[in-house]
């Protein structure tokens, strides 16, 4: 028996506070990130996401605060693993965790303890495989 995977390409998620949408290509040609909470909505789009290989998985991370103005540097990571799907199907279920990451501000030089800080979101949603 033949087996007609396809490997997921499109990946819709949530949690109560966080919605995710990735897509490794897009109609552009280019992966594309819109990452939506309570107060953001961004799109990243091409060179904005970056991807790093890892034993844990795919960790696909854009930069939602450069760290001008008031707000520190905040990263949000997405944890991928590979997603086999059936096509034409509406997908699979899966459950990844994003991170967050902030950035102490070193205004005024390094200061004592922890630069960075993270908080895990438990994101769930579908994968799937879209030709576009």
């Amino acid at each position: 028996m033949e087996n007609n995977f396809e490997q997921a390409n499109l990946f819709e998620l949530g949690s109560y506070t966080t919605q995710v949408t990735y897509s490794s290509t897009s109609f552009t040609g280019q992966p594309q990130l819109n990452y939506r909470d309570a107060g953001n909505n961004y799109t990243f789009v091409g060179e904005d996401v970056s991807f790093r290989e890892t034993e844990i998985g795919q960790l696909i991370t854009v930069t939602l605060e450069s760290g001008a103005a008031d707000a520190p540097p905040a990263t949000f990571t997405l944890v991928l693993p590979e997603v086999n799907v059936m096509p034409q199907s509406g997908g699979t279920q899966i459950q990844v965790p994003g991170i967050l990451t902030t950035t102490r501000s070193l205004f005024g030089g390094p200061k004592l303890g922890a630069e960075k800080t993270y908080s895990t979101i438990n994101l769930q949603g579908t994968a799937q495989f879209v030709n576009f």
